[in-house]
């Protein structure tokens, strides 16, 4: 087998572990998603029942400045901002659907009238 060969399949070996860990590291990140989204399903029902509004708009700006002022490695303020609202626009997506959800199943405990 030549160098360069050798070479090759060092570095296809080294990419398909770098593969591995990209997925380990996606399936984590889905994870964590999903237990964040669980956190703001309790919270949009708090709120629904404290008569709140599902969108805070200030909460999400100083949350995205206190990320994006606390980043560090490749991805700059400008990439976590995006990564960050991303997810805060999903998850104002999942509270909107939940209440609709609440309100046409229990329109009388979600704040709906008699009919």
């Amino acid at each position: 087998m030549s160098h360069s060969q050798r070479s090759r399949e060092r570095t296809t070996s080294e990419l398909a572990h770098l593969r591995a860990r990209i997925d380990d590291l996606n399936r984590r990140i889905l994870d964590l998603s999903q237990e964040r989204a669980q956190v703001v399903l309790e919270i949009s029902r708090l709120k629904e029942e404290l008569g709140l509004e599902a969108h805070d708009p200030e909460r999400e700006e100083r949350m995205l400045n206190k990320l994006t002022r606390s980043t560090s490695g490749p991805f700059g303020p400008g990439e976590v901002r995006e990564i960050f609202q991303a997810l805060f626009r999903a998850s104002l997506a999942l509270q909107e659907r939940e209440r609709d959800h609440r309100r046409t199943v229990h329109p009388l405990s979600a704040g709906g009238e008699a009919p």
